[in-house]
């Protein structure tokens, strides 16, 4: 920690434990047509962000099950690293997934994960080997592995909260007409 203060175990697991119900209250009633708002401007949709958001958490969770066991793990992620995260978000089909099974993927695996670790003697101090993008060895702590999950899930909650709470647009204002003309089409229609 840059402050050079350890979070509270028990906080940081709150607080992971938090983020799929945090997204899912902002999306569970949301039409289709506003899944497609830009998160940011320029950026990926609310969709996209919630389906990055539940992949991402997938890979870092082999990551915390990882440095549960008896040695320090080696963890990379350089395979996922050698594209772009626009190109994964494109063969992992962001755009053209149901929302529905992503949300269901992150709360289960965020519950699973929170009841191994609650159960797990001392899983904060425990540790794990990062290779880096730039092939450099890390050991980080259990502790800050999950913490940074639980930032990262609630940063692009937070993202998309904003976008929620901006007027729409005319191009998303013409979208939510088309969708309103024909409630059975779109992205999502079927999720």
């Amino acid at each position: 920690m840059s402050n050079g203060i350890s979070p509270d175990p028990a906080e940081v697991l709150t607080k992971f434990q938090a983020a799929p119900s945090e997204l899912e209250a902002l999306l569970s009633d949301l039409p289709a047509s506003q899944l497609e708002v830009e998160a940011y401007p320029g950026g990926w949709t609310i969709a996209q962000v919630a389906h990055h958001i539940t992949d991402g958490d997938d890979l870092w969770k082999a990551c915390i099950l990882a440095g549960l066991g008896e040695t320090v793990p080696a963890f990379s992620l350089e395979w996922y690293w050698s594209l772009s995260q626009d190109k994964w978000s494109q063969r992992w089909h962001y755009a053209s997934r149901a929302i529905a099974d992503s949300l269901a993927l992150f709360r289960a695996n965020r519950s699973i994960t929170a009841t191994i670790l609650a159960r797990t003697p001392r899983w904060w101090a425990r540790e794990v080997t990062i290779k880096s993008r730039n092939d450099e060895l890390g050991t980080e702590t259990l502790l800050d592995v999950v913490e940074s999950q639980a930032n990262h899930a609630m940063q692009h909650v937070e993202e998309i909260r904003k976008a929620l709470a901006s007027p729409p647009s005319d191009e998303v204002r013409a979208a939510q007409q088309l969708a309103e003309a024909d409630p059975a089409g779109g992205a999502f229609g079927d999720a």
